[in-house]
């Protein structure tokens, strides 16, 4: 049986649907899964194992050139090989219009959220199949149910698997990782919180990685970085699995709810989050390692509080 997993975007989505990838193989042993996702996300799913092929679109560049030429031919040549590939079943985990589209491409039977489960009612004329799905469950647990009801198995209590593979990188020994950036200014924790943690774990031995991705957010972590002086390295920018290598030999990461506390969390990584506006349980923090959500809508957690944290999860 061949598969399409069609979860683009955003980075802690993608990393909420990678447990659906074990659950298949489980359920249906001989099933061969693809994964189509946002270029910038494909390290993700490329290190998933049982991922057969991740097909990468470029919908977030294509809508800023959608004259031009050559997104014409990229999306001609998505089209093509997506119907090439025959699937048995497309599975839209995003439940937008735009992912709806882009699995209709296939010419395959498209399966998804019904009109009262998903975020895009209209996404729902194009599913040959639709399921409902509580829309109060947790962004992983829907993901699960949805593939689980497309697919007629039941994955009753088990819990999720994230089977990622990586080597490591032994130099991320001793360093916790702190990523102080995220796609919005209420997610933020304020600069001075981040300077005073940092210096206490450097009192205590830790070295500090600032990693950013962005002009702004490379200046956000200099400052950071300036206050703390040589136990805080910026680094420079990295890939996705890049990181994912980097984090996975560290410490602890420490981060904003934001797609790499996700992940480093579903990596098994000791990981604590830091929540600001956002219902801890409708994005728990997820994965095998230890792990601590803090905070919530308009919550701001203290430097203490984040310590005592950090302090159970490396235990």
């Amino acid at each position: 049986m061949r598969v399409l997993i069609v979860k683009t975007t955003s980075m802690g989505d993608v990393v909420h649907a990678v447990p659906v990838v074990e659950d298949i193989k489980r359920f249906i042993s001989d099933a061969e899964i693809d994964w189509l996702v946002e270029d910038s996300f494909a390290d993700i799913p490329r290190h998933v194992a049982g991922v057969s092929e991740v097909i990468e679109c470029s919908v977030r560049k294509w809508k800023k050139r959608i004259f031009e030429k050559s997104t014409r031919g990229q999306i001609k040549a998505l089209c093509e090989k997506l119907r090439s590939k025959h699937y048995d079943l497309v599975i839209d985990l995003q439940g937008l219009i735009k992912s709806a589209v882009l699995a209709s491409w296939t010419n395959a039977p498209v399966a998804g959220y019904d009109w009262r489960s998903g975020k895009e009612p209209l996404a729902t004329v194009l599913y040959s199949i639709k399921s409902s799905v509580d829309r109060q469950k947790s962004a992983v647990d829907r993901c699960r149910e949805l593939v689980a009801k497309s697919l007629g198995y039941d994955f009753g209590s088990t819990k999720p698997q994230f089977n990622f593979k990586f080597e490591g990188s032994p130099e991320s020994v001793g360093c916790v990782f702190f990523f102080c950036n995220t796609s919005r200014e209420t997610k933020l924790w304020p600069e001075e919180k981040w300077i005073e943690l940092g210096a206490e774990l450097i009192r205590r031995g830790k070295k500090i990685v600032l990693p950013w991705g962005s002009p702004e957010e490379r200046d956000r972590v200099l400052r950071i970085q300036a206050r703390l002086g040589t136990g805080a390295e910026v680094p420079d920018r990295m890939s996705i699995g890049q990181l994912m290598e980097k984090i996975s030999s560290s410490d602890a990461v420490i981060g904003l709810d934001t797609g790499m506390t996700h992940l480093s969390a579903a990596m098994g990584r000791p990981t604590v989050g830091i929540f600001r506006d956002y219902p801890i349980e409708l994005v728990p923090l997820v994965g095998e390692g230890k792990k601590k959500a803090l905070g919530g809508v308009g919550c701001c957690p203290q430097v203490q509080e984040v310590l005592s944290a950090f302090e159970k999860v490396i235990q």
